[in-house]
């Protein structure tokens, strides 16, 4: 795709340094635990967050060491909250394939979660930047504060806009924030390009989240997601809070019944068509296109034109993603 081309323009040797190292994590001398990392490698995606780490890196010059360790962390703790995720939402595909639960079973899964967490702690550690270990110790348990929250939800009739971002900020968007914040600080930036990158990550994992969840309302055999995943799952994102809170039906009895897991194929459908024939994806869309403008704002002035471009091309990939 022509954006991630933009993207990795300024990084390319930096990234597929980056991609060795990281490979070169997923050995173990236990044949068992092994077959499990060899499992978990074949399904890397963009590695979006250790990409958004580079950037950030290079606006300050060559890339130090303990940037990488900071990329392999985040990603790190990414791939292991996936793993829970598919385990806590009884998922049986990531990215098209087989999750780890489904090919393994709920047991070593959460062991391999697990094991890749500690793994991403080993990382952080070895930047010898003692602000980095506590902030990526504090991630975990915002990542897992978020899932906790959007389960939590599932005990309320109501939707909420607010709870709704407040969810998505500290299940996605945290993520993207720590990769911006950590690598300024790994670099030496001031206070402000500080904020202002960490202004940054946080609007593109907002976008990214947002998106995700538009996406989940059409059929894609590529992501294994059918439409309205997330509905059957109890979730109401951004679309069907936004559509059925401005409608003037009441849709009382389809809310309580998707949040008790009790709702009927049709009651889905309902409130799945709904979302999109009354403007739930237009308001997701703008909404997302709003935030992606914040964010290129926020960027520092003094960065290099090459690399504005990357973080502008990098934004665009998010929102315009099929995947």
């Amino acid at each position: 795709m022509e954006y991630m081309k933009q993207i990795l323009l300024p990084i390319e040797a930096e990234f597929d340094e980056f991609k060795s190292r990281y490979s070169s994590l997923f050995t173990c001398s236990n044949p068992a635990v092994d077959l499990l990392l060899k499992f978990l490698l074949q399904r890397n995606g963009k590695m979006m967050r250790p990409v958004l780490v580079m950037l950030v890196a290079k606006c300050f010059g060559n890339i130090p060491d303990s940037v990488f360790h900071l990329a392999s962390s985040v990603e790190l703790v990414h791939q292991g909250s996936l793993i829970h995720d598919d385990v806590v939402d009884e998922s049986e595909t990531r990215r098209g394939k087989s999750s780890a639960n489904a090919a393994f079973g709920n047991r070593l899964a959460v062991l391999l979660g697990d094991y890749i967490v500690s793994k991403s702690l080993q990382e952080i550690i070895a930047t010898q930047n003692l602000r980095c270990v506590n902030a990526i110790s504090a991630l975990i348990g915002t990542l897992s504060e978020g899932e906790i929250n959007q389960l939590d939800v599932l005990n309320s009739d109501s939707l909420s806009e607010d709870a709704y971002f407040e969810i998505i900020t500290g299940k996605t968007a945290s993520l993207f924030s720590a990769c911006t914040t950590l690598s300024a600080i790994l670099c030496g930036a001031d206070d402000d390009q500080i904020e202002a990158f960490r202004t940054y990550g946080n609007i593109a994992g907002l976008c990214f989240q947002i998106m995700d969840d538009i996406l989940d309302y059409h059929d894609s055999r590529e992501t294994g997601k059918p439409s309205g995943n997330d509905l059957k799952e109890g979730k109401f994102t951004l679309p069907a809070i936004y559509s059925l809170t401005h409608s003037d039906r009441d849709w009382s009895a389809h809310i309580k019944a998707i949040r008790s897991l009790s709702a009927t194929p049709e009651q889905i459908r309902e409130v799945t068509e709904y979302s999109v024939t009354n403007g739930g994806i237009d308001y997701a869309v703008r909404k997302m296109q709003e935030l992606k403008d914040q964010a290129i704002n926020a960027l520092p002035t003094s960065i290099p034109a090459s690399l504005r471009t990357a973080f502008i091309s990098y934004l665009e990939l998010i929102v315009n993603r099929s995947k």
